[in-house]
């Protein structure tokens, strides 16, 4: 007889497939949830992975299936294909080539070449399905249930999930690591915040708070330095950069969010903080010096093959320039970028990274014309704070690889399409709509200075 949380996850995993083919957006949602749970390595998840399913590649074909048969509930886009996505094209080109000018096509070079052009399908699709008001909010919270579910099974891990005091091992592939967990989990927070700020529901505001007190004590088990200082940069870019409608609201939560934290810490956990302000501590830490001597033979590296040695090559490479190191991965999602796809690669990534920023400073800057001007811009404002935070913590772990960090650098793409539908359709109702004669023609301008709400924000 199955567990409960069996038939309820199978239930819903099938039903999810049913609805993609009516709604591929159903079907991200599906993709998004098997990704952040994986429920075969968990003990009542283990009836399902004896029947052999590929559950991934179930989700993700029932919504390539539902973008064939439902064309009219995938939504409009302008461009239809623009330089983003030629980024994600050329990215995966480099890719191809770095394997044959790179060190061939090793195991390991199979093995992440495999995920790389799943992780850049899945974006593309992601970045067009999230392209409306609605879909945008239903990936919302979808990330805000995954983390909830992170949270949760970090709050209730057992004690052979601890190693050397630090969590590991929970929830799906991506998240077996403590720096890899611990990394997401930063850049959900400001995700969360923004679903509570931007629903008027107060169960969902419940929902979110909840996720956030449990996404914020995973992150703490996990005692990551990586994720500690991307989580300070990013709420200091917080205080600054906070919309002005929301402003004073969104500092106290940011100060009771602090307050929370600190809450939650213990002895041990700024014990290895603590470590970053002392540099005896810095030179005399394993992971610090082990870090310093990769990056620097992963420099060498890259001046002996500037064009890189190839996607998933670098485990392997490095022990041939220091045998210790044999194996060991960068730590660093730039450096991996630059070493396996070379200087090219690199350069497009980092122009990726750098438009997504300017996408969402667009979003922000034209939402006055959007359906909702204060939702858009604290929308902008929650995707400014977690691909801030989610960038400098993948400076201390490789995530170049893992799906959720191109999400969260595909949805500002998703929010700018969704405004630029919006206000073309605003203005195109507004030239077709006929004046009553007699009638006063409204004054915009001013009635956005009588409404606070809609004054610019960052």
């Amino acid at each position: 007889m199955w567990p409960l949380k069996t038939f309820l996850y199978f239930g819903f995993f099938w039903v999810t497939c049913a609805m993609a083919l009516i709604n591929p957006i159903w079907g991200v949602v599906n993709y998004m949830v098997v990704y952040q749970t994986d429920p075969t390595v968990t003990w009542w998840g283990a009836p399902l992975s004896d029947l052999g399913i590929r559950y991934s590649f179930t989700a993700a074909a029932c919504t390539f299936a539902g973008l064939a048969l439902a064309r009219k509930r995938v939504p409009i886009v302008r461009p239809g294909f623009g330089w983003w996505e030629c980024g994600i094209l050329l990215i995966f080109a480099i890719a191809c080539v770095s394997i044959v000018i790179g060190y061939g096509y090793s195991s390991g070079a199979q093995r992440d070449f495999s995920k790389l052009w799943k992780v850049l399908l899945f974006t593309l699709v992601l970045g067009r399905l999230a392209a409306s008001r609605k879909n945008f909010h239903i990936v919302l919270w979808t990330l805000v249930a995954g983390s909830l579910y992170i949270g949760h099974d970090a709050y209730t891990a057992p004690a052979r999930s601890f190693v050397m005091g630090r969590l590991e091992r929970i929830g799906g592939p991506d998240f077996s690591t403590t720096s890899g967990a611990a990394a997401h989990l930063a850049a959900m927070l400001p995700l969360i915040g923004a679903a509570f700020l931007t629903s008027r529901n107060f169960y969902l505001k419940v929902l979110a708070a909840v996720s956030g007190a449990f996404t914020l004590n995973a992150i703490i088990l996990c005692r990551t330095r990586s994720a500690f200082i991307g989580l300070a940069i990013g709420a200091l870019v917080a205080l600054i950069a906070a919309p002005r409608a929301k402003r004073y609201r969104i500092h106290v939560l940011l100060v009771m969010g602090g307050i929370m934290a600190f809450s939650l810490t213990d002895d041990n956990f700024w014990k290895r903080m603590g470590t970053l302000t002392s540099a005896e501590a810095l030179d005399n830490d394993l992971a610090t010096t082990s870090r310093r001597e990769i990056w620097a033979t992963s420099f060498r590296i890259f001046i002996d093959h500037p064009t890189g040695i190839g996607v998933g090559n670098f485990q392997h490479v490095i022990g041939q320039y220091d045998y210790k190191h044999h194996k060991r991965s960068t730590h660093n999602s730039i450096v991996v970028c630059f070493v396996e796809l070379g200087l090219q690669g690199g350069i497009v990534f980092l122009s990726l990274l750098v438009g997504s920023i300017v996408l969402i400073i667009r979003s922000s800057r034209t939402a006055d014309d959007s359906d909702d001007p204060l939702g858009t811009r604290l929308l902008a404002y929650g995707l400014l704070i977690s691909l801030v935070t989610y960038s400098v913590a993948a400076l201390g772990t490789q995530r170049f690889y893992c799906e959720s960090f191109w999400w969260v650098m595909v949805l500002p793409l998703a929010l700018y399409r969704l405004v630029r539908v919006e206000s073309q359709n605003r203005a195109a109702a507004s030239e077709h709509v006929p004046t009553i004669e007699g009638a006063v023609e409204p004054d915009w301008d001013r009635d956005r200075k009588l409404v606070p709400e809609l004054r610019n924000g960052f």
